[in-house]
């Protein structure tokens, strides 16, 4: 340990002068609090944007392939071609478009998906929020039977067992004229995602039945499902994907988006509210960073005479800069280092023994989602003290300036 920090140790102790301790206290308690704040917050919101990219590709797959021209024709061969490239992991078909679905009682607007539920299952997990009922129905058998999200069940005043009808907006014509197109089916699950979006506009048949009710032939399908075995890199196999199928064609007919592209709005919101709340709560540190700039300069004030002490037997102004840099910067490593502490311990104990609760029926999750990541705490923890070193260089500046003569005139 060199001679600088030493005396920084020495002047750090506490002292007759109780005035300077309990302002070194409350600089360290500062930025504890300030970095601990951090770490919760950021913890937490990473939890809820970690458990939401979960949920949405939970029912959404992590890449979707669409045809400019509407539907894939020959569907069987696309999919052969979207399997050899190299990382995608399974494909499954849809067929996807808007309906109306009324029970006995009322009417409202749904998305329809038509799925295999054989290879659906590959690259979703539909059947992990099923809640009610069985998704047999979805097996490409001839059975007109429907899945129904939660809230869309409930808007319909419907369970399973119950019977809904399904109503094309592209009507069939008739002696009497344009008709729409209308089906019977009997509900035989219901599933809850927990996402409002999702529970209160899906319904699923089999790609058999929707082909069928929209009048389509079986090699006709609206687009592609895929699985990946690299989730981060979703956007560079879109684009793979869509090369693979277009060719050397000189006007590209495929088009593929990732979960990423899908949710844009979405998750940029959350990054956005998280960046936020890090400048925000970064005050808190700021603050305690002023603590630091009083305390030393109410040290210096005190220490004046020392100052001059140590500049007649050789000190240079900027071993005095250093020894006072060195005790803010010891400051600043006390108090980052247990609001580090703190924030991993209330992150760990909420994620261990789900101290807070939530209401399911206002969010998707039950309990107070926290994802610690060792990025996170690094920068947090830098942060913190680059904030106390900036802190110091004034008072330690001023306390490089004193002139020995002056430092012991009035001594």
């Amino acid at each position: 340990m060199n001679f600088h920090t030493k005396i920084a140790l020495h002047y750090l102790k506490p002292k007759n002068n109780s005035f300077i301790s309990l302002l070194s206290f409350i600089s360290i308690m500062g930025i504890m609090i300030g970095v601990m704040a951090l770490i919760v917050v950021i913890s937490v919101m990473s939890g809820f944007d970690h458990t939401l990219e979960k949920r949405v590709i939970g029912i959404e797959s992590q890449v979707i392939v669409l045809n400019y021209n509407g539907f894939v024709n020959h569907y069987k061969k696309a999919v052969k071609k979207i399997l050899s490239v190299k990382g995608v992991k399974n494909v499954s078909p849809f067929i996807y478009t808007d309906i109306m679905i009324s029970s006995a009682s009322t009417s409202t607007g749904s998305v329809l998906r038509g799925i295999d539920i054989k290879t659906e299952e590959n690259v979703t997990d539909l059947k992990k929020y099923l809640i009610k009922g069985n998704l047999s129905g979805l097996n490409n058998k001839k059975k007109n039977e429907i899945v129904l999200g939660k809230v869309l069940a409930q808007n319909l005043g419907v369970s399973v067992g119950d019977r809904v009808t399904i109503i094309s907006p592209e009507g069939q014509i008739t002696p009497f004229g344009v008709m729409p197109k209308t089906e019977r089916f009997i509900v035989c699950g219901i599933i809850n995602t927990g996402m409002y979006n999702y529970d209160s506009t899906f319904s699923f048949i089999s790609l058999k039945n929707a082909q069928a009710f929209l009048g389509l032939s079986e090699s006709l399908v609206t687009g592609f499902e895929v699985r990946l075995d690299n989730l981060s890199a979703a956007n560079s196999f879109a684009r793979k994907i869509a090369d693979t199928l277009n060719g050397n064609k000189v006007s590209s007919s495929y088009y593929a988006l990732s979960w990423e592209e899908l949710n844009k709005n979405l998750f940029s919101a959350i990054k956005l509210e998280k960046l936020t709340m890090f400048v925000i709560l970064s005050l808190i540190v700021l603050v305690a960073a002023f603590n630091i700039i009083s305390t030393l300069i109410m040290v210096v004030m005190e220490k004046r005479k020392d100052v001059a002490i140590l500049k007649s037997i050789g000190a240079s102004s900027k071993d005095i800069m250093i020894i006072f840099i060195a005790q803010g910067f010891i400051i600043g490593v006390i108090g980052t280092s247990l609001g580090l502490l703190s924030g991993f311990l209330i992150g760990y104990l909420e994620k261990t023994y789900h101290i807070i609760s939530l209401p399911s029926s206002v969010y998707y999750i039950t309990t107070l989602p926290v994802r610690m990541t060792a990025g996170e705490f690094i920068v947090i923890g830098l942060s913190a003290l680059f904030l106390s070193f900036i802190a110091t260089l004034y008072p330690s500046y001023k306390a490089g300036k004193i002139d020995p003569a002056e430092g012991v005139r009035h001594e």
